[in-house]
C-alpha cells in the first residue's frame, strides 16, 4: 500500500474458487484496500481450460452460485470484468441476468466472445443492449487506441459512466493526456 499512495489501485482476482476469492479478498482487505475485481474476461486458451477467466462463462449456474457466496461471505466492494459470452454473443443476456442480482461496483463489458480474443470488431448491439440492461454502473473495455475511439464511444453512448483503456494505454502511454 505505500507504494499506491493517491493511487486507486484494484486487485483483479482470476478464479473459479469462492473460497480462493474470498480468501485473497479478505487478505487484500487486510492491507487496506476496499474493492477487487473478478476477471472473467481472460481469453486465453490455458486458463478458458480451466474454466476460469471467460472460460467461467460457459458454466453459467456455477458462476450464479460462486457469486452468491462470495456477496453473502464478503463486505468488500466487488467489480466484474467480463466478455459478452464464451461461445456466442447470446450468452450475454443470460449473464446480464446473474450479474444483476448482486451489488456489483462496475461491470466492465468487453464485447467480444472468448473465441474472438482480440479479433473480430467489438459487437456493440450487445453492448449497447449491456448499458441498458445493467442495474449495475457500466464500463466500457476493448479497442480504445486513440482519442478519436474514444470520442466516438463516448458520443454514441453519452450515458456511459467509465471507459478502460486496457491494450490501448499500454500499445500508447501518452493516451491518457492526449
Amino acid at each position: 500500500p505505500e507504494h499506491n499512495q493517491g493511487i486507486n489501485a484494484i486487485h483483479q482476482i482470476l478464479t473459479n474458487n469462492s473460497e480462493y476469492f474470498i480468501g485473497t479478498v479478505n487478505e487484500i482487505a487486510k492491507f487496506g484496500y476496499d474493492e477487487v475485481n473478478l476477471n472473467l474476461g481472460c481469453p486465453s486458451g490455458t486458463v478458458v481450460a480451466k474454466h476460469k477467466g471467460s472460460g467461467f462463462l460457459a458454466r453459467r449456474k456455477e458462476l450464479d452460485e460462486f457469486l452468491e457466496e462470495v456477496f453473502s461471505k464478503t463486505s468488500t466492494k466487488i467489480s466484474i470484468k467480463t466478455r459478452i459470452g464464451k461461445d456466442s454473443p447470446e450468452e450475454f443476456y443470460e449473464l446480464v441476468d446473474i450479474f444483476n442480482k448482486y451489488p456489483l461496483e462496475e461491470l466492465i463489458i468487453h464485447p467480444r466472445i472468448q473465441t474472438d480474443y482480440y479479433k473480430n470488431k467489438p459487437n456493440m448491439e450487445v453492448f449497447k443492449e449491456g448499458l441498458a440492461l445493467s442495474k449495475n454502473p457500466v464500463c466500457y473495455n476493448g479497442d480504445i487506441f486513440n482519442v478519436n475511439n474514444y470520442k466516438e464511444l463516448t458520443q454514441n453512448y453519452p450515458e456511459l459512466q467509465a471507459v478502460m483503456l486496457g491494450r490501448g494505454i499500454i500499445a500508447n502511454p501518452a493516451l491518457i493526456i492526449q
